[in-house]
């Protein structure tokens, strides 16, 4: 394990593509934002149950630890969403009713804004929590359990009973995404007495990318859909889980290879960007576009050319606004 302040820095390196990839699925590149929605919020979740460490504090100590971690930051970074939105609802002379519909989603939340992540994070944390604690150290229950649940999420899913308060019904599923990502931890934490050369290390994450495109191709042909945690949809649910786990496992691979340091930067401080990138500044871009009459000829050239000027101004916006908040005394609301 490579340390730096208590912190592994491949996991924050596979962080960072992560995000990275997050925000190219949001900038709406085309097959790329299909290929990334196929592993990277499974990304996110296995990666999270790497680092679980909830089993060294009791049930008190760990909620109150997730309430600070999470949903504080939750209702923080959302309720700058809420004002940037209530900003440009003024602008578009929307009745009251709207704030008050958007008010009502930001605190119900289901599937809304990107940071239905966080809501889904701490109660999927929270399931897992119980899992643990009734199954301990005993992998085969622990796996049976996680297993069950996630049964009945999907089961959820193709019944067509719709959302719920919190994206409680994503957390069905995350959580044994989660749990893969606990399983799998004494492996890919410890040492190793050879080290693999990083050509074969290449060689394998290419091997499981193509595993990944391959059958997040197949689940599209077959179901007509993909992977979309933030909407509860998972298409088909063998070919997406294969597709998400060799994509997964893929990005640690190269993370492993690669823990550069705009990577680890990044994937230690992704609470600002993943918040703010999507229902902030890509939506200023678009009405500034909009505008200028910038990137509007339709074709696959102002496709890239919009989607990386708006890339770089996320990072150029976003990245000051994390080392400003990271430096203030409310550093803890906005999870930095």
């Amino acid at each position: 394990m490579e340390h730096k302040s208590n912190r592994i820095l491949w996991i924050d390196a596979a962080k960072g593509i992560g995000l990275l990839c997050v925000i190219l699925g949001h900038l709406g590149v085309p097959y790329l934002s299909t290929l990334v929605y196929t592993f990277h919020m499974p990304l996110f979740f296995f990666l999270s149950g790497i680092v679980f460490s909830g089993s060294k504090y009791s049930p008190a100590e760990f909620l109150k630890r997730k309430l600070k971690s999470l949903v504080l930051p939750y209702f923080t970074l959302g309720g700058v969403i809420f004002a940037f939105f209530s900003l440009v609802y003024a602008l578009q002379h929307q009745p009251g009713q709207a704030y008050l519909v958007m008010l009502r989603d930001f605190m119900v939340q289901e599937h809304f804004w990107t940071v239905w992540f966080l809501a889904c994070l701490f109660l999927t944390e929270v399931l897992y929590y119980g899992i643990h604690r009734l199954c301990g150290k005993n992998r085969l229950h622990s796996t049976a359990l996680s297993a069950l649940v996630c049964i009945v999420g999907l089961a959820r899913y193709r019944l067509g009973w719709g959302s719920l308060p919190w994206n409680l019904d994503v957390a069905l599923v995350a959580q044994f995404f989660f749990h893969a990502g606990y399983l799998s931890r004494e492996h890919l934490l410890r040492g190793e007495e050879k080290p693999t050369a990083p050509c074969l290390r290449m060689v394998q994450a290419a091997v499981l990318m193509g595993i990944n495109a391959v059958a997040g191709f197949l689940c599209i042909r077959v179901s007509g859909s993909s992977l979309d945690m933030s909407v509860g949809l998972y298409g088909n649910e063998l070919l997406t889980f294969a597709s998400a786990l060799a994509g997964t496992l893929a990005v640690i691979l190269v993370a492993k290879i690669f823990p550069l340091k705009p990577l680890t930067y990044l994937g230690s401080h992704t609470m600002v960007i993943f918040a703010w990138h999507s229902r902030i500044v890509i939506v200023a871009c678009d009405y500034l576009y909009a505008d200028l009459g910038l990137f509007s000829g339709g074709t696959m050239a102002d496709s890239l050319l919009r989607a990386a000027v708006t890339f770089v101004v996320i990072l150029g916006l976003l990245i000051p606004a994390t080392e400003l908040l990271k430096r203030s005394r409310c550093r803890r609301l906005f999870g930095l």
